[in-house]
């Protein structure tokens, strides 16, 4: 598997693979690349065999690997990510010497509501030609490279990447640690809205601060938590310094790894203004409700209004900071609709399912190659 870095949300999955999956796994990344913020620390991916790759920053987004030799691998696996320029050479010696390609991608673009130039259309139909088979994330991917025209019968949805299973057997001790921390912060039985990932700008965490501003303007007594670090934490940060309620704000920072059970414990509901991605998951196998907007993303398929979370009519502040206000009005229900939202993200979203999916896009991909040997 070809990685431009092992993240820490991922080492689970790719853990899983090494131990169960029908596949003897190779993982190739750079295990000191600081750019990534989540990059997992070099002493931890002793669990796993990885070989060394380079990572090249062309210009801006643009970036180029090195240091995977194809060569005595069955089939490989590599990030579709649209601005790596390497992927067209691997994929191409693949081709060359018969190995096996599996494409691994949600897909669906991060600004969606830019449109995708024709350009960008030709060079992933290019790129997906050369695949055998793709991984993807939820039916919202799958319409996606459907539209693409790649082959249904060789697409395999795998929807996270984060160990929801243990997450939940975990929930003793997150409890113990929720505890640990109302010791320290000024909560006072006070609701809490709670936003646990990445400071990114297409995230807009900043208007979940103005969301909880008009909640609070509304005579709703509660508490903002933000926990989370990124390139857009200056703009987080000077939206809370503005607020008239900044003394009911709590910025966390960067949560340590495997202390996340902890905070999402502590709140009542999270909140998801746009692409919340994997905390959404975190949050339902902690049994928490949450607060969206009506995105079509991977991760926001299993949320079911009323059932597993609450969701806004659009993607207005009004109709958010409406959605957050029927949340506190039903509080008595939480409990009860995050145990559904437990239930539906242990039931689909399993990292034993998608290593399932892995295994079965892999083997789609070899018995392809194995026909195109044999002339059929």
């Amino acid at each position: 598997m070809l990685q431009r870095a092992i993240a820490h949300y991922r080492f689970p999955l790719f853990e899983k693979l090494a131990l169960e999956s029908n596949c003897d796994w190779t993982f190739h990344c750079d295990d000191h690349d600081q750019r990534i913020s989540t990059g997992l620390p070099s002493p931890d991916l002793h669990r796993l065999l990885v070989r060394r790759i380079r990572n090249r920053q062309l210009a801006g987004p643009v970036w180029y690997q090195t240091g995977l030799r194809l060569a005595g691998f069955d089939a490989f696996v590599l990030d579709l990510g649209w601005t790596l320029l390497s992927n067209p050479r691997y994929l191409l010696e693949a081709r060359l010497r018969g190995v096996a390609s599996i494409g691994w991608s949600k897909g669906i673009p991060q600004n969606a509501d830019r449109p995708e130039g024709s350009v960008k259309r030709i060079y992933q139909e290019f790129i997906l030609s050369l695949c055998d088979s793709i991984v993807l994330y939820g039916k919202s991917s799958l319409d996606y490279f459907l539209k693409l025209g790649f082959p249904e019968n060789r697409l395999f949805i795998a929807q996270n990447t984060i160990d929801t299973v243990r997450i939940a057997q975990e929930l003793p001790a997150a409890i113990e640690h929720k505890q640990r921390l109302l010791q320290t912060l000024p909560f006072k039985g006070r609701f809490v809205f709670g936003y646990m990932g990445g400071l990114i700008e297409r995230k807009r965490v900043e208007c979940i601060v103005t969301a909880f501003n008009e909640v609070r303007t509304r005579g709703v007594d509660a508490a903002l938590v933000i926990a989370g670090a990124g390139p857009a934490q200056s703009t987080v940060e000077a939206a809370v310094a503005a607020s008239p309620f900044r003394p009911d704000i709590f910025l966390a920072g960067r949560v340590p790894v495997r202390e996340e059970g902890g905070w999402f414990q502590l709140f009542d509901v999270y909140l998801s203004f746009a692409q919340g991605g994997l905390g959404i998951l975190e949050a339902m196998a902690n049994g928490k409700v949450v607060v969206s907007t009506p995105e079509r993303f991977p991760e926001t398929e299993l949320l079911v209004d009323g059932e597993t979370a609450f969701l806004s009519q659009d993607f207005s502040l009004p109709s958010f900071v409406a959605c957050m206000a029927r949340a506190v009005a039903q509080a008595r229900q939480l409990e009860s609709i995050g145990q559904r939202a437990k239930r539906r993200v242990l039931s689909e979203a399993t990292l034993e399912n998608m290593v399932l999916s892995i295994d079965r896009a892999v083997a789609c991909a070899l018995e392809r190659r194995i026909g195109k040997r044999n002339g059929k």
